[in-house]
């Protein structure tokens, strides 16, 4: 029995033990292959690097080499420049069919015509001409391949396992996907307030029901597939996976509702505390979570398919780290005190401005904690600052702490400034007397109130017209870009349901979307996974009505 027949027994083997609904996630099909590392790593089943080279003679090795570096993940294809990089997935690079056959450009020279012109069918592959395109550079019809090609170095066993790979990449569609359906789903940890939860679901639902309800008879034209366009219609359907317990339970949880069943991807999703077992289940099922709204998402740990809008609390430490390095205090010399609940999430920003600022200049900042519960002392903060006497006061708490801490008549003498997280304060004005207030500065992720306005005027406009009240505009801003990315990206697949490839399209058009949100500055490029990468430090002007006002310009640590 051939390789390639080998594997294709052992993948129906993955795909039949698996759920009762006859379904697997996507690694069950292909983490058993060889070629996988080959294809994704530039690592050879040996542990070896894969070896090549490029434009007559420059050396490649390792990720350098992968095929994935140029034709992206899911083998679909990418394009640098002016260079189309082509896809060499599954059906498009072994078509069984003339439907499946993809056009190709004309080779002369090594060069692509110009575009415009006319182009002809790229010539089916088998594995013997796969074999001498990756060795050679030279094509089943005897042209020579790009320059940009690589032409690799691979035993007749290693190039067997490559196409065995390359036959099933992308080849049939993700989990979550039927002939009429795809399947989404969103992610409610337990905490939430029953007010955000049910403004993101507001959000989504909206969506998916107009969107569903304005498809101008799709449903009858995929089903009498006349089109390709047509044929790629699916209906949308989305779930929602409430959590509970213990964050230790929630992997299992997701698991069983994935079991039950599964998704194409994750749309938003809202947390209050750690994202990390969401993170976990997604990579560990390779599901697409696109744009969760959370303060804490993963950010020291590899990850393909979580997208988050920013790094969220270690974001804003880094900001005000260099905000202080940069344009502080006049007194440098003074001490920095930051307060923080004494948990592993009330620690995390206090480390990462700890760590920022003793790097830069050896500052002094000294820690002090709060316990992991309970109602803050009055007598708190008086005696805090009259022991401490800190020049800097960061206060690393939530909202309600924050409208809990007692404050004096008027500030102590060698009290310069006071910081304050705009996300963990819910972006809330501080209600202090002037004298305080004047103090006070808030490190801030988000556009500034007067330009986010005009931004979100469309997603205003669009609230009204489905009687969705706007209760929390954060929320329902990034929910609202989160679920119109994804309609975007969706519409670009085509009948390519690939997870990567939707991955792909995401990191393609988030900087291009139409869709506002509450970020002023939203991009991504192939690896990237958090979109927004700075924020403002802001201050308070005197009036209740008076919106924060920019303490100097954007800040990219």
């Amino acid at each position: 029995m051939c390789y390639l027949k080998r594997c294709a027994v052992q993948i129906l083997a993955a795909l039949l033990a698996m759920s009762g609904h006859g379904l697997a996630s996507s690694p069950a099909a292909t983490e058993s292959l060889p070629g996988q590392r080959i294809y994704r790593d530039g690592v050879l089943p040996s542990g070896e690097l894969l070896r090549a080279t490029v434009q007559q003679g420059v050396p490649l090795r390792g990720a350098d080499a992968a095929c994935a570096k140029c034709h992206r993940r899911s083998g679909l294809g990418s394009s640098e420049g002016r260079n189309n990089i082509r896809p060499i997935a599954g059906r498009l690079l072994f078509p069984t069919t003339k439907s499946e056959q993809p056009a190709s450009p004309s080779v002369k020279g090594g060069r692509s015509v110009s575009a415009g012109a006319r182009v002809a069918a790229r010539p089916v592959y088998t594995e013997a001409s796969l074999a001498q395109a990756l060795r050679e550079g030279i094509d089943p019809a005897g042209h020579t391949l790009d320059p940009l090609m690589p032409r690799y170095t691979l035993s007749d066993t290693e190039a067997e396992q490559l196409h065995a790979y390359l036959a099933v990449l992308s080849a049939e569609p993700a989990p979550g996907v039927s002939d009429t359906e795809i399947h989404f789903a969103t992610i409610i940890t337990p905490g939430v307030s029953p007010e955000k939860t049910q403004s993101m679901l507001g959000v989504l639902r909206a969506f998916v029901s107009d969107k569903n309800a304005g498809t101008r008879k799709e449903a009858r034209r995929r089903d009498e597939g006349r089109e390709q366009m047509d044929r790629a219609y699916r209906t949308w359907v989305l779930h929602s996976w409430e959590l509970s317990g213990p964050p230790e339970t929630w992997h299992g949880q997701l698991a069983d509702h994935y079991r039950q069943q599964p998704v194409f991807a994750v749309i938003g999703g809202i947390g209050n505390g750690s994202w990390k077992p969401v993170h976990a289940f997604c990579e560990a099922f390779e599901v697409p979570c696109v744009f969760p709204d959370v303060d804490y998402p993963v950010v020291t740990e590899a990850g393909y398919y979580p997208l988050y809008f920013s790094r969220g609390v270690t974001l804003e430490a880094e900001v005000l780290a260099k905000h202080l390095l940069e344009a502080g205090p006049n007194n440098k010399t003074g001490t920095i005190v930051q307060v923080h609940r004494d948990t592993p999430l009330g620690r995390l920003p206090a480390q990462v401005l700890r760590k920022a600022l003793q790097d830069g200049n050896k500052q002094t900042v000294v820690d002090y904690t709060l316990a992991d519960a309970g109602r803050m002392p009055e007598e708190f903060l008086p005696k805090l600052l009259g022991s401490q006497s800190p020049s800097v006061l960061v206060i690393w708490l939530d909202a309600a702490d924050v409208q809990n801490l007692r404050f004096a008549s008027t500030p102590p003498a060698g009290l310069q400034e006071i910081y304050l997280s705009a996300s963990l304060s819910a972006m809330r004005r501080p209600d202090l007397p002037d004298n305080w207030l004047e103090k006070v500065h808030m490190v801030y992720p988000f556009d500034l109130p007067d330009s986010r306005e005009r931004r979100l005027a469309r997603m205003n406009v669009w609230l009204r017209a489905k009687k969705i009240p706007l209760a929390d505009e954060r929320t329902q801003a990034n929910a609202f870009f989160a679920v119109t990315v994804t309609g975007d990206a969706i519409s670009h697949l085509g009948e390519n349901f690939s997870r990567d490839y939707f991955i792909e399209r995401i990191e393609q058009m988030t900087a291009a979307s139409l869709s506002p949100s509450i970020y002023p500055h939203l991009s991504l490029g192939p690896g990237q996974r958090f979109a927004s990468r700075g924020g403002y430090v802001v201050r308070f002007p005197p009036g209740a009505d008076s919106p924060p006002l920019p303490v100097g310009n954007w800040l990219v640590p």
